[in-house]
């Protein structure tokens, strides 16, 4: 009897060793699985976001590979810093911005010190212009100012292959939205007037204005959104009153 118990232990444990061996794993499947799973959720996402990403103009793609290399500098203990002064504006047009005493290839900031918002657009203007692709145009939009100084001026006489657009409001702060393009290549500071500004309705005058849109239109869809709004805050009002 004993001999048999004996026998039948060894053949049951035979048994289970050979099925441990043989038999995939259930666990290991579910993993690998999940990790499937999660994969192709991040390679679906990532092209999502890249589909929502917003088309990038010449000018920005060239300013997010330089801040990319900006970045990269900031971690180089071998970089060289070399300061010069920049301008920069504001996110508001009429707030003062500041000049910086930075070095502009890895962005470190030795010293700056407030400046007004004219100054800081001008600064801002011409530096964009500066570092722009070749060929480029630079695109201005501003319903503060009205002329550029001759900083923005030399600027452009300085790299004659960049054209600069700009879209300003003709009325002086108000008015409609107007734009001109000064091509690449022009005589631009002897535009410049006897105090040395070049105001934005003789460039237009100079290279053609192109309307854009109009004070009334604009007005309209101010109007059109304080109704939206007063009309949302009313049935929030009727609700709450339910």
């Amino acid at each position: 009897m004993k001999a048999n118990r004996v026998l039948t232990v060894v053949f049951s444990s035979a048994f289970i060793i050979l099925s441990a061996a043989f038999l995939p794993a259930p666990n290991a499947q579910v993993v690998r699985a999940e990790e499937d799973t999660t994969i192709e959720s991040a390679v679906d996402t990532q092209k999502e976001n890249k589909e929502d990403e917003p088309e990038l103009s010449e000018e920005e793609q060239a300013a997010k590979e330089a801040e990319a290399k900006r970045k990269a500098l900031q971690n180089d203990p071998t970089h060289i810093h070399h300061f010069k002064w920049v301008a920069i504006m504001n996110e508001s047009e009429s707030a003062e911005g500041t000049i910086n005493y930075m070095c502009p290839e890895c962005g470190k900031i030795w010293y700056f010190r407030p400046i007004s918002a004219y100054y800081a657009f001008q600064g801002d203007v011409a530096r964009r212009i500066e570092t722009a692709p070749e060929n480029a145009t630079v695109k201005v939009k501003t319903s503060v100012f009205i002329n550029f100084n001759k900083q923005v001026m030399q600027a452009l006489e300085e790299r004659p292959d960049v054209s600069l657009y700009v879209s300003f409001l003709d009325g002086e702060y108000k008015g409609n939205r107007v734009s001109f393009v000064i091509p690449a290549g022009e005589d631009t500071v002897s535009l410049l007037d006897e105090n040395g500004y070049a105001g934005f309705l003789f460039l237009g005058g100079k290279y053609g204005l192109t309307m854009e849109v109009p004070v009334v239109v604009e007005a309209a869809k101010e109007t059109d959104s304080e109704e939206a709004a007063t009309s949302t805050e009313e049935k929030i009002e009727s609700t709450d009153a339910q």
